[in-house]
């Protein structure tokens, strides 16, 4: 059987161990628990860091998003102003046409009832002096 004696060394062995454990905890548990935490923080920090980001690049997406459909209505607000000008001046256009064509017409039957009032004017001297003509070639002598 194992007996244990409590003599000096015991009291050693025990002094031993505390120290060994003091020293151990001084050197090498304490740095490593404090690397472990400082390491902790380090990881902490970039997750906070990381999620920051993340929601600062989410909302500049977003402002992005926004100031895409803002531009894409504002075009389309552009083209609908540009489309009713056009139609605008192409019913001025067309209206001046018209106005044209009717003032052209106009002229023209005016044109054409003057030169009808012409030829009738000459087809009737010229009637009466063919009429003239055959009536003193049907009668023989001629006539005033």
């Amino acid at each position: 059987m194992i007996e244990v004696a409590l003599n000096k060394a015991l009291f050693i062995q025990f002094v031993n161990f505390v120290l060994l454990v003091f020293i151990l905890n001084a050197l090498l548990y304490r740095p490593i628990r404090q690397a472990i935490k400082q390491r902790e923080e380090k990881i902490n920090q970039d997750r906070e860091e990381a999620n920051r980001l993340a929601k600062e690049a989410e909302m500049r997406l977003n402002e992005w998003n926004k100031g895409l459909e803002e531009a894409k209505k504002a075009g389309l607000e552009k083209q609908g102003e540009l489309m009713k000008g056009a139609k605008d001046e192409e019913r001025a256009i067309i209206t001046k046409v018209r106005e044209e064509t009717e003032d052209f017409i106009k002229k023209m039957r005016a044109e054409m009832a003057k030169d009808m009032e012409a030829a009738r004017e000459t087809l009737k001297t010229q009637a009466e002096a063919f009429s003239l003509e055959i009536a003193e070639k049907i009668l023989g002598r001629p006539i005033k």
